[in-house]
């Protein structure tokens, strides 16, 4: 049977509703004639008026779909006269008087109409009630699957999430998203032993700041929830963080990892930390990491060098190595490491060789640069070919060329001219030329073989200089000299 209050079957000979407690079989008595009458009751079985009782609508409520009656001569009659009413009428033609009819459930106009809105009423009413119990039923559903999502946000035993959108789940979740970093790398760290829980490490950074850092984090598994933990924070002032496996040069495969080092579960990952807005030829790096997930330390090793492009235009740090140490067996794990990063290049000792030749060339060449260096340049440029001279061979000077003065006037000791020409001697012992049509001075003898005691010219643009080591005749035009002893 039905309970009369819910409308649920039950078993037979209950006293009880087994779903709402509800005492069966109770007498309900008619509002108007206060006759008893079944507790389902929508009409009074004694009287005919509607019934206005809560078990009558609840069961109305509740109850199952019956199969559609057929309707009596009064209620088809009622809906002749509505459906004559929506019909437009003819002009010409009165419409026919419907006549009336007694029946005992009909006490004139005026109180079928009041019955049937009072009907009404109580439908609207049970359609309304029925209405915000669903929608607080939905509203309740979907705030509990908030709160689960909220409370579990990164809680997947089965592991179908990635460990990036587990980090990045969990620092949302506990308020660790301030910093507004974006999400470099995160790793699983998977074990077979029950005593240790599982694991993501993960790792954050910002290069947009005064400070750029890089933050690593752990969470670790606590039943069905994640601990989220702080574990790392390393700044890099006045540098740019890039951490892409792209701008690595590198293979995903590789970088970053989850490795086993000296027995130590670590997390291995890379980045680049040039200086803000370098581009080619200033100085870069690229920082190797790895961090010890048990005992929270963090190793690294650095390759710094200037920045070059490769054939397909990517950059990369031409290092001559690391500049840490690799004494320790995380940091050679880490320089070998280096190895498959395409962004570091390490230069070979033979290349390493040929630039210091060329740093020692710089610097020396710089330092004889300017016209107070002539004297020292000359004797630099032309030490061999005085040897030579020595030797009684004719050779080819090397003069270099200056727009100033290359000679104190106030030490002039002598002087030549003739119409291209201009040849000084100085107390020091040095020659000095200077070329009329181009206005550029140039050492003739700087002192190597003593300092010149006198000169004149032999033939039209031939300069005899007198030195303790014999005498010299230099050749203006052609700047070539030969022992004239």
């Amino acid at each position: 049977m039905r309970c009369q209050h819910c409308g649920h079957e039950v078993p037979d000979d209950s006293a009880f509703c087994n779903h709402c407690g509800y005492r069966m079989n109770q007498q309900v008595r008619c509002s108007y004639c206060h006759e008893p009458m079944p507790p389902t009751s929508v009409f009074c079985p004694h009287c005919g008026k509607a019934v206005d009782n809560a078990v009558s609508v609840a069961s109305q409520e509740h109850a199952p779909a019956r199969q559609a009656q057929q309707p009596t001569y009064n209620e088809q009659r009622r809906a002749a006269e509505r459906q004559a009413a929506r019909q437009p009428m003819n002009a010409w033609k009165q419409p026919e008087p419907v006549e009336e009819e007694d029946d005992d459930d009909n006490d004139g106009g005026g109180g079928s109409n009041f019955n049937r809105n009072l009907i009404i009423g109580i439908v609207a009413a049970v359609l309304l009630i029925a209405l915000l119990s669903l929608l607080r039923h939905c509203n309740s559903q979907e705030n509990d699957r908030l709160e689960a999502r909220a409370d579990s946000a990164a809680m997947i035993a089965d592991s179908s999430q990635e460990p990036m959108q587990i980090l990045n789940a969990e620092l949302s979740r506990n308020g660790m998203t301030d910093d507004k970093a974006y999400t470099g790398c995160a790793v699983r760290f998977n074990s077979t032993d029950p005593d240790t829980p599982e694991r993501i490490v993960g790792v954050t950074y910002k290069d947009d700041t005064d400070r750029p850092f890089v933050k690593v984090y752990t969470l670790t598994r606590d039943g069905a929830q994640w601990k989220t933990e702080l574990a790392q924070t390393k700044y890099f002032d006045g540098r740019s963080i890039i951490m892409d496996n792209s701008s690595l040069i590198a293979d995903a495969m590789n970088v970053p990892r989850a490795v086993t080092v000296d027995g130590k579960q670590c997390l291995y990952f890379a980045f680049l930390n040039h200086l803000k807005g370098a581009g080619e030829g200033n100085n870069g790096r690229v920082t190797l990491a790895l961090y010890d997930v048990e005992g929270k330390k963090m190793t690294t090793l650095t390759y710094d060098g200037q920045i070059r492009s490769r054939t397909d235009g990517r950059q990369y740090v031409y290092s001559r190595g690391p500049l840490e140490n690799t004494s320790s067996s995380e940091r050679s794990f880490l320089r070998q490491e280096a190895a498959s990063i395409g962004a570091i290049r390490v230069a070979t000792q033979d290349e390493i060789d040929a630039e210091e030749e060329a740093k020692a060339r710089e610097e020396e060449e710089k330092a004889l640069a300017g016209e107070e260096n002539a004297d020292a340049k000359w004797n630099h440029d032309n030490a061999e070919n005085m040897d030579k001279l020595k030797e009684g061979e004719e050779v080819k000077m090397k003069p270099t060329q200056y727009d100033k003065p290359i000679i104190n006037m106030k030490e002039i000791k002598d002087k030549l001219e003739n119409d291209r020409y201009l040849v000084f001697l100085d107390t020091k012992g040095s020659v000095v030329g200077f070329n009329k049509s181009s206005r550029k001075y140039f050492t003739v003898y700087a002192g190597k073989n003593g300092a010149a005691s006198s000169i004149s010219f032999s033939g039209d643009n031939n300069v005899l200089i007198k030195t303790p080591g014999g005498s010299i005749t230099y050749d203006l035009v052609h700047d070539r000299a030969k022992s004239s002893n």
